[in-house]
């Protein structure tokens, strides 16, 4: 895995901490959370997932 780095870090603390909290993730949740827009948790997921830190099996994308 390549190295990850703090936003990453930010964004999966964010993910965990969600998912206990809510048990499921979505995008919008997380943007809300670390004050950052829908495109911006799109194209972080699709990297965290491509590293191999997520699965599309336990986030969801929500378009509203």
């Amino acid at each position: 895995m390549s190295q990850l780095h703090k936003s990453g870090e930010d964004y999966l603390e964010t993910i965990l901490f969600i998912e206990e909290q809510k048990g499921r993730v979505k995008s919008v949740d997380i943007a809300n959370a670390l004050g950052v827009s829908k495109p911006s948790v799109s194209k972080a997921l699709t990297i965290l997932q491509e590293m191999g830190y997520v699965s599309n099996l336990y986030w969801y994308y929500y378009s509203n």
